[in-house]
């Protein structure tokens, strides 16, 4: 069974009433990433993120979320101290393989956390965040969204979702506050994350940006064609500009119609072969989304990944190819990006 590196999960959020979820064995397990799963599944490095629906934050700013989430996350990292370890820089990550420890490195998944999202980007890199997505599922003051889901007006309070201005939310891009937001971000060593984004939005990234940025849960809309997944133009772009795109097993991501495990099975050897085509070998690595979806029937949970390998191996990929997917186009990525 390979090691492997994931860009994506929401387990702080699933777990951040009690941590000690996350520390369950045996039929107690209830998360997809849980403590004795990543060390039996051999995980070099897990993206955690701080996940934030400002349309359930309420009376609380959304930061207050974020806050939770991470007191959760640094009751593991205190728990698990012999065997995980927060990731910050290049260092850190040199150390943490040396020590064969589990890497943890913390991510936003939606970053419009008040009026002035840039500024809170510093005290947020203080924390250890080094990935951020500008939306989730709401076009925000900072961006469009991929799917631009319109706020329950009964349930969301927040001043900070744009209304749905129109049934095609690709058509808007980055605003002045989220080409802000890209500049200090890149400036404090924050990686730009274009899942969620709207299409307008990816090649705003893409045109303003100076680094490399990824999509850390998208698949491919030549195979599964939703909003959430990258075109082919798209794909060549972040390859062009040294960036990743990682395999995610949300099943409506997968492909339309999915019944079956073998259904689940040949859409994911599709999505793998065919960004393998168009992006070339570098480009794709592993976003699971584990904890953020209701799961993936033949993956159910990070012990399972290894149905994975078997899969691409049947397919015919080669060993050197399927490495470069599970973890070494991420540690390279982050060898080369992180601070």
């Amino acid at each position: 069974m390979l090691p492997f590196i994931d860009l994506h999960c929401d387990t702080l959020y699933r777990t951040v009433s009690s941590p000690e979820r996350f520390f369950a064995s045996g039929a107690a397990v209830s998360t997809h990433v849980f403590h004795s799963g990543l060390l039996e599944s051999r995980c070099m490095l897990q993206c955690f993120a701080f996940f934030t629906d400002l349309c359930e934050s309420h009376d609380q700013p959304p930061l207050s979320s974020v806050q939770k989430q991470y007191d959760c996350f640094r009751h593991i990292l205190s728990k698990a101290e012999k065997s995980m370890m927060q990731i910050k820089t290049r260092s850190d990550l040199a150390a943490c393989l040396r020590q064969n420890k589990t890497g943890a490195l913390l991510t936003l998944e939606e970053s419009c956390l008040g009026s002035k999202p840039a500024a809170l980007l510093s005290d947020l890199y203080s924390l250890g965040v080094r990935i951020a997505t500008l939306t989730w599922d709401y076009s925000t003051i900072l961006a469009g969204s991929a799917v631009n889901k319109a706020p329950s007006p009964e349930g969301c309070i927040s001043p900070y979702t744009a209304p749905l201005l129109k049934a095609d939310a690709t058509d808007i891009g980055l605003t002045l506050q989220g080409l802000d937001f890209l500049e200090e971000a890149e400036r404090l060593g924050i990686i730009l994350d274009v899942s969620h984004l709207s299409d307008r939005g990816f090649y705003d990234i893409a045109v303003h940006s100076k680094k490399p940025f990824l999509a850390s849960h998208s698949n491919t809309r030549s195979v599964c064609n939703v909003p959430r997944n990258l075109s082919d133009d798209m794909l060549r772009v972040l390859a062009q500009r040294g960036g990743l795109t990682g395999l995610c097993l949300h099943e409506p991501f997968l492909a339309d119609n999915i019944r079956t495990d073998r259904d689940i099975s040949d859409a994911l050897v599709r999505h793998v072969k065919h960004i393998l085509s168009v992006a070339g070998s570098d480009t794709l690595a592993l976003g699971s989304d584990f904890d953020g979806t209701p799961g993936n029937r033949i993956i159910p949970d990070v012990t399972k990944l290894f149905h994975l390998e078997d899969l691409l191996k049947k397919a015919g990929l080669t060993d050197f190819q399927i490495e470069k997917i599970f973890y070494k186009n991420a540690l390279r990525f982050f060898r080369e990006n992180l601070p």
